[in-house]
C-alpha cells in the first residue's frame, strides 16, 4: 500500500523496489478497502488463507482502517498475523515538532459512551518526539495519566525516550510511567487491558498511541475490547525534515484469534449504529 505521496524518506526507492519484485501496488487506498480487499479474500474463501499484515511503515489512520476491514471480512478459518519490524536506532531530531491536530482517529474510536460527569484519564504511548507528550498532557489536563514506553530493542532508544520526555518528570500533573516490552505484544496487551478494566468504571479514558507502531496495534485491540468506552486519539505532528529509518534485525509477530476479533468488531459496529440511530 502506497502512503500519501509526500515523497519523504526512501519513498521513491521503496516503490521502485516493490515494482521490480512484481508486487501489486495499491495506488487507491480507499478503493482497495472498499472493493479490492474483499475480492481478494473471496477468491480464497474455501482455503485456509494465511494473511500477514506488516504495520512497520504504515501510518496509524491507515493501520486502523485496514485492521477494521480485516476484522469484518476475515473468515474463522483464516490465519491472521501482524508483523512489526522495529527501526534501527538513529539519533533523533531534537527540535520540538508542532502538534497540528489532536483528536479521535475515527468516529468508532471517539469514546461515544463517555459520561461527562466522570474525570478524564489519559493513557499515552511515549515516543522520542521532544515535548509532544508534555504538550498533550498540558492541553488535555487529565486527572491522571499513565505513560507507556517501549523497551527491549535497543538501550539507546530507552535513553532517547527519557530525554525527549524530560526524564519522565511531568511536573504539576498526576502521572505514572510504565514500561512495556515491544517484543511481547500479548503480555503488553494483558497489562494495559487490566489497567483500563480498573479505570473505565471511574474515568473517561483516552488513549493516544505514540512511539512504536506495535503500541498502536494494541490500541486497536483495546478499542474493540471496550467499544464506546475507550477513545483512541491521534496526535498529528509536523517536522520540517522528518528523519529516515532503517529496519532492525529482529521482527515481532502477533497472531490474532479471528472468531474473537470478528465478534468484537461486530459488537463495536452494533453499538455505534445504536448511537447514530
Amino acid at each position: 500500500m502506497k502512503m500519501p505521496e509526500y515523497r519523504i524518506h526512501k519513498y521513491i526507492e521503496n516503490v521502485s523496489e516493490a515494482e521490480f519484485l512484481g508486487h501489486h501496488i495499491v495506488h487507491d487506498f480507499d478503493r482497495f478497502l472498499r472493493i479490492e480487499l474483499n475480492e481478494i479474500l473471496l477468491e480464497h474463501q474455501t482455503n485456509d488463507l494465511k494473511i500477514y499484515f506488516d504495520i512497520s511503515s504504515i501510518n496509524r489512520v491507515m493501520m486502523f482502517r485496514v485492521l477494521a476491514e480485516l476484522s469484518r471480512l476475515c473468515r474463522s478459518n483464516y490465519k491472521l498475523k501482524i508483523l512489526y519490524c522495529p527501526a534501527a536506532f538513529s539519533e533523533p531530531d531534537w527540535r520540538f515538532p508542532q502538534i497540528e491536530s489532536l483528536g479521535p482517529i475515527g468516529p468508532e474510536f471517539s469514546g461515544y459512551n463517555a459520561d461527562p460527569s466522570k474525570p478524564l484519564c489519559l493513557i499515552l504511548g511515549l515516543g522520542f518526539e521532544p515535548g509532544v507528550s508534555m504538550g498533550i498532557i498540558s492541553q488535555l489536563e487529565p486527572s491522571a495519566s499513565f505513560c507507556f514506553w517501549g523497551t527491549g530493542s535497543d538501550s539507546r532508544f530507552d535513553q532517547a525516550v527519557r530525554r525527549a520526555n524530560f526524564d519522565f518528570e511531568f511536573t504539576g500533573f498526576n502521572t505514572r510511567t510504565i514500561s512495556y516490552i515491544v517484543s511481547d505484544p500479548q503480555g503488553s496487551f494483558q497489562m494495559i487491558e487490566s489497567l483500563i478494566y480498573g479505570l473505565a468504571r471511574n474515568f473517561n479514558v483516552i488513549l493516544v498511541p505514540m512511539g512504536p507502531k506495535i503500541f498502536s496495534f494494541l490500541a486497536y485491540l483495546l478499542a474493540l475490547t471496550y467499544p464506546g468506552d475507550l477513545a483512541i486519539w491521534r496526535a498529528q505532528q509536523r517536522r520540517i525534515q522528518p528523519s529516515d529509518a532503517k529496519p532492525d534485525k529482529n521482527a515481532v509477530y502477533a497472531r490474532l484469534d479471528i472468531p474473537t476479533l470478528k465478534h468484537r468488531a461486530e459488537e463495536q459496529s452494533r453499538m455505534l449504529g445504536q448511537v447514530r440511530s
